[in-house]
């Protein structure tokens, strides 16, 4: 009597201690996004301090594809999600960084139901507050761009899709196919994504198979479903361009542009070789920058936590019983993809990107990287909680040994989230006080036209001209990229004292050779390589001829 009990009693606390787990988690997930949205709001960037945060913010007051505002194409959702915004918060810059915010702390809601999918309650809070507090995300952010936006919608389609690959329905392919049109239309470069909903469309195709069901209609509702989606945004965006044939004019404009000339793809940058281009992208942009935000301290507790992650890994692994054969190859390849784990389906949709992002994204642009922090972060919380509960059967010692290392994999993850949030909030911080170069650049200038009203200035800039004009600079200020057209306009406006800037000289020394001679350094505008990856110095100069 008193052992059954006592055995109730035991169960009664066993009851408590879950339901406790099951409310702590989500709970401790509520507290901390509160806290990452309030610490956000508070230090908002209210600069546009690049071409393409300028197309978005004078895209709340005209949209117009044609005056690249903003640029192709177009990103309808996230500019209507702004728009809606802007009715509560004036200041187009600041519209955009709450519009970001927003649906970045919504994403967490996708993403817990993810992690939970094989993480216990613990490791999912970790996973999240992981992903949450990455600084160089953060830093996206709170800035006008569509990064931090289509990374949240990427949380969204991850999850229906995993959702529709557990159990293939009509319903859920459907939610997955519209959730990745809202994400081609907020951030049309993570397409690479899709080929989650290719494979999805092949386990489909098993299905019917297998059924006995017709395949080709059934493909052709797919593609036509999935067509549809998208057809909503880019049916939009055609009829704002006055008609189909000129948006499909502009469209290939654009992307004959981006591949083959200003883009920052293999095609377009071809003076950095394929092997320099890899390592740049791997180990700076992916891991240095994006993951440990140039941090030393950052880069050694995440090397603790992999080294924690291969321990776990390694304690989950059977042992082996004597000698076992092998299936081929290819059958336990076709069987993993027609019934696949979650973190390799990750890594394979994560690489399908990656290599995507590697050849034909902005090598020196690392904000094109931010869709993979996350879900390597992710990834990672799965192999460090991979070390399966000792049962018990299993010696004393190896069950100890395994709770040893998921402790120590916890409190690694812990104080990696703890360094994240310190380095990502000064960073924030710093962020929305720093003055771009830029801005610092129509500064000199306003200052340099106001001390000598006796002369007339003009300057010529590259990039620089868009932040130039929004921000309505009293120099003229023109874009020439040919140094003989150069030559010329300056000797049709000779009454003019000539000023460029070192992105303009550079430029025109790759084509004639060196021109320092014939320039003289006025000033040196900086800011942090952080926040402006490419125009964080601008060296303004005086053209002597």
């Amino acid at each position: 009597m008193r052992r059954r009990e006592g055995d109730q009693l035991r169960g009664e606390r066993g009851g408590y201690r879950n339901v406790l787990k099951s409310v702590a988690a989500p709970a401790s997930i509520v507290v901390g996004v509160l806290l990452w949205v309030l610490f956000s709001l508070m230090h908002r960037s209210p600069y546009a301090g690049s071409w393409d945060e300028v197309d978005f913010v004078l895209a709340l007051d005209r949209f117009d594809l044609l005056a690249m505002q903003p640029h192709f194409p177009g990103y309808p959702y996230f500019v209507m999600g702004a728009m809606a915004v802007r009715r509560f918060v004036h200041d187009p810059v600041l519209a955009y960084d709450t519009l970001n915010i927003g649906l970045l702390a919504l994403s967490v809601i996708p993403l817990w139901l993810l992690a939970r999918r094989v993480l216990s309650p613990l490791w999912s809070v970790l996973a999240v507050l992981l992903v949450l507090t990455a600084p160089y995300l953060w830093l996206q952010a709170v800035r006008p761009m569509s990064e931090a936006a289509g990374i949240a919608m990427m949380w969204w389609f991850l999850w229906s899709w995993w959702r529709a690959m557990e159990r293939r329905t009509w319903g859920r392919s459907a939610a997955a196919m519209f959730s990745f049109s809202l994400m081609m239309g907020i951030r049309l470069s993570f397409v690479a994504f899709g080929v989650g909903l290719l494979w999805l469309l092949a386990l489909h195709a098993v299905d019917w198979h297998r059924q006995g069901k017709r395949v080709l209609p059934r493909l052709g509702l797919y593609v036509l479903l999935a067509a549809s989606f998208e057809l909503l945004w880019v049916a939009g965006l055609a009829l704002s361009e006055g008609g189909l044939s000129g948006f499909i004019q502009l469209a290939l404009a654009f992307t004959e542009g981006h591949f083959s000339d200003w883009g920052g793809g293999v095609a377009s940058a071809a003076h950095v070789s394929f092997a320099a281009r890899v390592l740049r992208f791997a180990g700076d942009n992916v891991l240095w920058t994006g993951m440990f935000v140039r941090s030393t301290a950052l880069l050694a507790a995440a090397a603790a936590l992999l080294f924690a992650a291969v321990l776990s890994a390694g304690a989950a692994r059977p042992p082996r019983v004597g000698a076992r054969t092998r299936a081929p190859l290819a059958p336990r390849a076709a069987a993993w993809l027609c019934r696949p784990a979650l973190p390799g389906a990750l890594a394979a949709l994560a690489s399908a990107y990656g290599a995507w992002a590697l050849l034909a994204q902005n090598i020196d642009k690392p904000r094109h990287i931010t869709p993979l922090i996350g879900v390597m972060w992710l990834l990672l919380a799965m192999c460090c909680a991979a070390a399966p509960t000792a049962a018990a059967s299993q010696p004393e010692r190896g069950a100890r040994i395994r709770r040893a290392v998921q402790a120590a994999a916890a409190l690694c993850a812990a104080c990696v989230i703890a360094l994240q949030a310190a380095a990502g909030s000064a960073l924030v911080e710093r962020q929305a006080v720093e003055t771009p170069a830029v801005y610092q650049l129509d500064q000199g200038l306003r200052q340099l036209a106001a001390s000598h009203t006796d002369r007339r200035f003009v300057v010529y800039t590259w990039e620089e001209m868009r932040v130039l004009q929004y921000l309505h600079c009293p120099v003229t200020n023109r874009r020439i990229e040919t140094y003989s057209y150069f030559l010329a306009d300056v000797q049709a406006d000779q009454g003019a004292e000539i000023l460029l800037t070192d992105h303009v000289l550079q430029g025109f020394e790759a084509q004639v050779g060196p021109l320092r001679d014939k320039v003289e350094p006025l000033a040196v505008y900086r800011s942090d390589p952080l926040f402006e990856p490419v125009y964080n110095a601008i060296t303004l100069y005086k053209w002597i001829g």
